[in-house]
């Protein structure tokens, strides 16, 4: 049987809330030591909203919310110090990640990466998920390109990269509506994480201590954000992506496109 690759050369994943930090944390946590600090009152909810987006424009979006939003300059570096800090703390991998990604090398698939980290955060996480045994072949921060999401640049850049092409044959896979339109205006195919990141919100001990009604209601509300956002697959977590790229071989095979 031809592996995966002859379809789909790569695929290109998120990292917090994707691989690594589960319940995406650290910008929460990051932000609403910032905030209160300011005196600014904010909700998860809102916090939430916009993730996925490069740190400065996610902070810029908050304060325009509350007409500060000509704070967002002498907020950002402290809000740089606070990433730093909680990225550090946060880099182990989800639970069915590393099997996806033993999973990708054995199916020759290349490895890339986008996120709304800046290259310093990032430097804090990329040595401990090597320690884990991950190391993408690319990595790609809104440091690197001429902007963020919900642009493709980051998406462009690990074409070139990792040398693949046309796009259309390519899966982007994050766990934000940001991520989403990342990989749709792309052009790539786009499968949504709704279980262990930002559209759920929930670490996985916050996760056990719901109620059966409760982690049934949040479960679907989080699948249902991210299929409205325009993800073409939604799966729970990384553990699910082989039958979901599996998925999208058949749609290519059968002359679809995203």
């Amino acid at each position: 049987m031809p592996k995966l690759s002859a379809a789909i050369p790569a695929v290109i994943l998120d990292w917090a809330g994707t691989t690594v930090d589960q319940g995406c944390m650290a910008p929460i946590l990051a932000l609403q030591a910032v905030l209160r600090r300011q005196g600014i009152p904010t909700s998860t909810e809102e916090l939430r909203l916009d993730m996925g987006l490069p740190k400065r424009d996610h902070l810029r979006s908050i304060l325009s919310h509350h007409g500060q939003i000509d704070l967002t300059d002498t907020l950002y570096p402290e809000l740089e110090r606070e990433l730093l800090v909680q990225v550090a703390a946060r880099t182990e991998l989800i639970p069915g990640v590393a099997e996806a990604i033993r999973w990708l090398r054995a199916e020759g698939i290349a490895l890339g990466t986008t996120t709304g980290y800046s290259r310093g955060m990032m430097e804090r996480i990329i040595p401990a998920a090597a320690a884990q045994g991950y190391t993408p072949d690319a990595i790609v921060t809104p440091d690197d390109v001429p902007a963020g999401r919900p642009s493709p640049f980051m998406m462009y850049a690990n074409a070139l990269r990792l040398g693949v092409w046309p796009l259309s044959r390519l899966v982007k896979v994050g766990d934000t509506p940001s991520d989403i339109a990342e990989g749709r205006n792309s052009g790539a195919w786009t499968i949504g994480v709704a279980l262990t990141g930002n559209a759920l919100g929930l670490t996985e001990p916050e996760i056990q201590g719901l109620s059966a009604g409760d982690r049934s209601a949040c479960f679907s509300a989080a699948r249902s954000a991210l299929l409205t956002a325009g993800a073409h697959e939604v799966i729970d977590g990384l553990a699910e992506l082989p039958a979901a790229l599996a998925r999208v071989a058949r749609h290519l095979a059968d002359g679809r496109r995203p």
